[in-house]
């Protein structure tokens, strides 16, 4: 895992542990990127807890009353 979306997604499906030393160590700043991968597995982690809804596969629907406007 070499980015902190790439550990987040990983936490998110349900993975008990990130191994991230390399993204880390070759980062050109190794304290944010280290802070940057603590906040994403936080996150990823707590999106797994959440046990989130249903993801649509198709693109979002206007809600605004202008939406046939725009066609």
């Amino acid at each position: 895992i070499g980015r902190p979306s790439q550990a987040a997604e990983a936490m998110e499906m349900g993975a008990a542990a990130i191994m991230a030393n390399t993204g880390i160590a070759t980062a050109g700043d190794i304290p944010m990127m280290a802070r940057a991968f603590k906040l994403a597995i936080e996150g990823g982690r707590m999106g797994h807890l959440a046990k989130p809804g249903r993801i649509l596969d198709k693109g979002a629907d206007p809600s605004s009353p202008l939406r046939d406007f725009f066609d």
